[in-house]
């Protein structure tokens, strides 16, 4: 199904990467103790009420983000399931050394939450930047054992999208790495397509949606915006 739009047009300014960690705080359970590894996995909030965070695993067996610990602790004893104290120190701990290493790939970095960095490629239009992120990733899993996922696009938000896809779409998965400015829309459809299924049912289409906009006109209608926000 072709949209008529190019997730992949360069607007006129420098792409963006966003590298976030796979199920942050069960990745670092694991690089401690081997055993978690491939069994579902889950860790708990405060005072072990909920679920905070969860693996693929865990997240096959339907257990959702937030759900009470009373209600799924029955399932994960049925499947060799394993719960968490939840270790923010050690979250933490991590988070910097993961921070450090990203760091290491570009000048300009901005921390965006405990697992997921954005870095802008100024200066960077002779590089292959697929490379880079397969490099940047393959650091990170040799040095601290995380997994990540690398998204590259021309705005932040394309990179946010690409770095959905290069976790879940087929096609991108097993490599981890997403470059949307050398793929095609219709590649990734239809998993994307429910990115862009809000806009679309308002009559917004996707190539404006995601368009960088000047913020005095965020809302695209020739007045100030009131959203205070521009793609």
């Amino acid at each position: 199904m072709a949209l008529g739009f190019s997730l992949s047009s360069a607007p006129a300014q420098t792409p963006f990467a966003l590298v976030d960690a796979n199920n942050f705080y069960v990745s670092c359970e694991r690089v401690f103790d081997y055993w978690l590894r491939g069994r579902p996995v889950v860790v708990l909030s405060n005072n072990d009420g909920c679920c905070v965070a969860r693996s693929e695993e865990a997240k096959a067996l339907g257990i959702r983000m937030g759900q009470p610990f009373f209600e799924v602790r029955v399932l994960l004893e049925q499947n060799r399931g394993v719960a968490l104290s939840s270790n923010y120190t050690l979250y933490a701990d991590m988070s910097r050394r993961l921070m450090t290493i990203i760091g290491q790939f570009s000048p300009e970095q901005e921390i965006y939450s405990i697992d997921e960095s954005f870095r802008r490629f100024a200066g960077f239009g002779h590089w292959d930047l697929t490379q880079q992120g397969r490099e940047l990733r393959a650091r990170v899993l040799k040095w601290i054992g995380l997994p990540v996922g690398v998204g590259i696009g021309a705005t932040k938000t394309l990179a946010k999208l690409a770095n959905r896809l290069a976790k879940k779409h087929a096609d991108f998965r097993a490599e981890g790495v997403c470059n949307l400015l050398e793929v095609s829309a219709e590649r990734v459809l239809p998993v994307s397509l429910r990115e862009f299924q809000r806009p679309v049912r308002y009559g917004v289409s996707p190539a404006y949606w995601v368009k960088p906009r000047p913020r005095a006109d965020a809302d695209g209608d020739g007045q100030p915006g009131k959203n205070g926000w521009s793609g």
